[in-house]
């Protein structure tokens, strides 16, 4: 997805943590999980549905997606449409589910096996479970599923079942250093070398801090880096300047505190990036722990937009801590005018202007933006409402493939110029266009296509199909020009 979601909770273009995320097997930072599932993969038959069950920052979805590279024995697989990404905590209905049982019974396009990665799957509906259950209890030959989640415990056991559980139980604080210890080499990082023991007491220490999670110790060596302060110091600061303590006090709207929390915050040394950062990942645990139903669900999701504004304003700002002092006061002002209405959830009144994250667990009927893995999902659904406007532009649609979002554009990949061509124009854009939104609900878009090349595998293993869709499409425009 791939993810929307990680572009939320983790900001950064390339954080530590995306840098020096496990690419094989043997790289698993949990030794645990490293031997069970390389004992797994030796074996002739690969299981139709795993389930990663641990606390957050274990590395469960970095597992899944290695997972699919080797059981496809490639590399590349991650970035084709052979691998579906669905975050079960915004898409958590029967609808999604029953897309992904028509989605499956289609063939990988290029690869052995289709792989369908849900996170956080424990907060699919009880109607959701019983449509995806029906799903492994007969799974296609060419289908893997890897199920992941943070509370196994609310999982049906049919499900658990037919699964093989893998267990990501929380790393002791020695692995937490080791994997501290590649980033810092990686890294050419120098922590009090001087010391002979300086380094491994400062890992431990980070290690420690991080409370059994690889993603927050990175994140925090990537804060006493950044600040240049001693580890101690930045531990201090970490403590003193809690992010659940500063999402409080929004909530109850007690601005001057969390200003002076704010300047705390600067005047040793901190950086807001990451305490934002710090922030967010403290909204997303209250959101999968329970807090998604409505109002309270779209309370949370409109504080992540509304510190996410903040973030991307840090990067331009004079002044490093103002965008986040901003927040606050804007915070202040929403309630106060939600009061002064007699709304007694002044945040939702500004639901309008938190578009798009407000709106996934808004009602059905509202409109939301699209996500590149809803698309791929949805794809065959796409091609089947486009067909009653216009069979041709169903044929041509059928020659190219979703591959991005930019800004509120889908991009479609187009291998033929004469295709390329012919949707461009506006009657078939139109159509396109309409059914996409119609099929997703969607807020209005746009579709952008490119000339894209086929790799040499790709070229051979696809070139009759492609072929049988030039000659239909010809045919086509022959009697149904458009």
């Amino acid at each position: 997805m791939r993810r929307a979601i990680e572009k939320i909770y983790t900001y950064t273009c390339m954080t530590l943590y995306l840098k020096y995320r496990p690419q094989k097997i043997s790289e698993l930072d949990l030794t645990s999980v490293r031997d069970m599932l390389g004992n797994i993969l030796k074996s002739k038959t690969i299981p139709h549905a795993f389930l990663f069950a641990g606390p957050r920052g274990t590395g469960k979805t970095s597992a899944a997606r290695i997972l699919a590279k080797v059981v496809n024995n490639d590399e590349n697989i991650i970035d084709s449409a052979d691998v579906i990404e669905l975050d079960a905590a915004s898409n958590r209905g029967i609808d999604e589910i029953r897309t992904l049982r028509e989605l499956i019974a289609l063939t990988p396009m290029g690869a052995k096996f289709k792989i369908y990665i849900i996170d956080e799957v424990h907060m699919l509906t009880n109607e959701a479970f019983n449509a995806l259950l029906k799903t492994l209890e007969e799974p296609p030959p060419h289908a893997v599923f890897v199920l992941c989640t943070t509370e196994i415990e609310k999982l049906p056991e049919t499900i658990v079942s037919r699964c093989m559980l893998v267990k990501f139980a929380r790393p002791s604080v020695a692995e937490i250093v080791e994997k501290l210890k590649i980033v810092a080499k990686g890294e050419k990082l120098k922590m009090d070398n001087a010391v002979p023991a300086g380094r491994q007491g400062q890992l431990t220490m980070i290690a420690t801090a991080a409370k059994g999670s690889f993603r927050d110790a990175i994140k925090i060596l990537e804060q006493v880096v950044a600040s240049g302060q001693p580890v101690q110091q930045v531990l201090g600061m970490l403590e003193s300047a809690d992010p659940s303590q500063f999402v409080q006090l929004l909530k109850d709207n007690q601005t001057q505190p969390a200003l002076e929390m704010i300047t705390k915050l600067v005047d040793q040394g901190g950086s807001v990036r990451g305490f934002i950062e710090r922030c967010v990942e403290e909204l997303r645990e209250q959101l999968l722990a329970g807090q998604s139903d409505l109002p309270a669900g779209r309370q949370v999701l409109g504080q992540i937009e509304a510190f996410e504004k903040a973030y991307m304003r840090t990067r331009d700002a004079a002044v490093p801590q103002l965008p986040l002092e901003i927040l606050v006061i804007e915070n202040s002002k929403t309630r106060a005018a939600g009061i002064a209405s007699g709304d007694a959830r002044p945040e939702l009144q500004n639901s309008k202007s938190l578009e798009p994250r407000t709106q996934n667990l808004a009602p059905s009927h509202s409109k939301s933006k699209f996500k590149l893995e809803d698309v791929i999902v949805k794809w065959p659904e796409i091609l089947k409402a486009v067909r009653p406007k216009n069979h041709s532009v169903e044929a041509l649609l059928r020659s190219t493939r979703p591959v991005d979002i930019e800004g509120s554009a889908l991009i479609l990949e187009v291998f033929y110029k004469f295709h390329k061509d012919k949707l461009e124009s506006q009657r078939c854009r139109e159509i396109v266009e309409q059914s996409i939104g119609d099929v997703l609900n969607t807020d209005p878009i746009r579709v952008e296509l490119r000339l894209g090349q086929k790799s040499k595998k790709e070229e051979v293993s696809a070139e009759t199909i492609e072929e049988d869709i030039v000659k239909a499409a010809e045919e086509i425009f022959k009697v149904d020009a458009i």
